[in-house]
């Protein structure tokens, strides 16, 4: 392999998240501080950073540009292109998006474009497998829509092993857990409104899985997904598991010790996130037990000054907590 080629494996693998600039840097046992000063203003300046965000930004709004201008060319075609035109300026035009994308990876890796048609194609294809879906069954049942998103997920986790990138292990996720729900809907064979208590669960399943996830992507190519997958869990989790409170006088203790656990869990694992979400649900479940049990007895004036204490007392710990435990040392 030539010195080019090399350099451009490098870059590609920096650029991905595969390969960390720290991890060369120690490797070739290069030493930032023995730059001369004639040297350091071209390798360490902060120019190329500003450069590079603005690019981002621009890359960024051109995407959603683009995204925004095909859902008003689709509007304005609808009715008149039929089935297959249909299908076409979504599933198949989000294909070609996708391999664009694929193709700017690997050619021009430091480009970023990639990132941009991924997010495109992203955005465009579970639109166009949902419009395939219905031009082709008119969703007659929840299993072809289930093969469908099953289908998209195998194809953005083969794309994830063959890029590691966080934007298409995004996708990856996102089409997998819609995956999950609609295979439990077409199992039950019922409207999803009633069987609550199942999707309750199964959302808080799907929430510990984000968490669990975002541990596992610390030091990979997904860790730009770490501190949302961490909000998303979490909130999945207490948010679903909340939702019971209201059916079971279990759930309302139980729920104290969740919340509590999840502080705890988000000191020892230094997320930030997590410590937000716990905190937030907490002070959701003191409003809740003070509406419940005290605004009859104590009356809503009195209620509410407990309730406010309570609150300030929460918000100060949290803080505190944020700062000696997990500030300066967060994982998201």
């Amino acid at each position: 392999m030539q010195n080019e080629e090399l350099l451009l494996e490098l870059s590609r693998r920096i650029a991905n998240g595969t390969l960390d600039r720290k991890t060369v840097v120690e490797r070739f046992g290069i030493k930032i501080d023995t730059i001369s000063n004639a040297t350091a203003p071209s390798v360490l300046q902060q120019k190329p950073a500003s450069r590079f965000s603005l690019t981002k930004m621009l890359y960024i709004l051109g995407g959603a540009v683009v995204v925004l201008g095909i859902f008003f060319l689709m509007a304005q075609i609808w009715e008149d292109i039929g089935s297959f035109g249909r299908i076409f300026v979504t599933l198949i035009l989000g294909f070609v998006f996708a391999g664009i994308g694929s193709y700017f990876f690997i050619s021009k890796p430091e480009a970023q474009l990639g990132y941009v048609f991924h997010i495109i194609a992203g955005l465009i294809i579970p639109g166009g497998a949902v419009v395939t879906v219905y031009e082709m069954f008119e969703f007659a049942s929840a299993w072809p829509s289930t093969i469908a998103f099953g289908a998209l997920f195998l194809f953005y986790l083969a794309l994830y092993l063959v890029h590691k990138n966080a934007v298409l292990t995004f996708f990856a996720i996102a089409n997998g857990t819609t995956f999950i729900y609609l295979l439990t809907e077409a199992m039950l064979d019922t409207p999803f409104y009633r069987n609550g208590d199942i999707y309750a669960y199964l959302t808080m399943a799907v929430g510990i899985s984000y968490i669990l996830l975002a541990h596992a992507f610390q030091n990979t190519s997904g860790k730009a997904l770490v501190g949302l997958l961490n909000f998303l869990g979490s909130i999945a989790f207490f948010g679903a598991a909340f939702s019971r409170v209201f059916d079971s006088d279990a759930w309302e203790l139980l729920f104290f010790v969740l919340t509590i656990l999840g502080i705890a869990f988000a000191i020892y694992k230094k997320s930030r996130s997590i410590l937000v979400v716990s905190t937030t649900f907490l002070v959701f479940h003191f409003i809740y037990i003070t509406n419940e049990y005290f605004a009859d007895s104590i009356g809503w004036p009195i209620s509410l000054v407990i309730l406010g204490f309570v609150i300030i007392g929460l918000g100060y710990v949290s803080i505190n907590l944020n700062k000696k435990f997990i500030s300066g040392h967060s994982n998201s």
